[in-house]
């Protein structure tokens, strides 16, 4: 059995075909090509609140490879309290340190390492775009795409 391929000239009787076994096999885009870099700082020390989030990825992810991320901002901590760092940021630097091709272990390692002063993050957002927030995941309502 052939799938057929989705090029921008699809009509909308052929996109029916991709939809009518229940499942679409179009590729999925990223949520915003553009990406913002930031860079936040926090103090790690006695008497110092904890950094507050917890991160995900890694080389070894269940997902495939891909970079470490910023999973959960919890309400305690000094990200929540600073509003800087956001859920879904990707860490590319601490402290000067590329995260890039790090194990989830690894990069946890990295921040435990950090005993005192300042642990100074360089990150990557992307930014959703007001047109990327209208789209429609459904394979049935691409037509309406432009």
């Amino acid at each position: 059995m052939s799938v057929p391929s989705y090029d921008s000239n699809t009509n909308s009787r052929e996109m029916d075909k991709f939809s009518e076994n229940g499942f679409c096999t179009l590729p999925r885009r990223p949520k915003s090509s553009m990406i913002t870099i930031h860079t936040i700082v926090f103090e790690k020390g006695i008497g110092k609140k904890s950094l507050g989030f917890s991160i995900v990825g890694g080389h070894d992810s269940p997902k495939g490879q891909m970079g470490i991320f910023v999973k959960t901002v919890f309400p305690s901590g000094q990200a929540a309290i600073d509003g800087k760092l956001q859920e879904g940021d990707e860490i590319f630097t601490v402290n000067g340190l590329n995260m890039q091709g790090l194990s989830h272990a690894e990069a946890i390692s990295v921040f435990k390492a950090i005993k005192n002063g300042q642990v100074v993050l360089h990150i990557g957002r992307r930014a959703a775009t007001k047109k990327m927030a209208l789209m429609s995941k459904s394979c049935n309502d691409l037509e309406k795409l432009e």
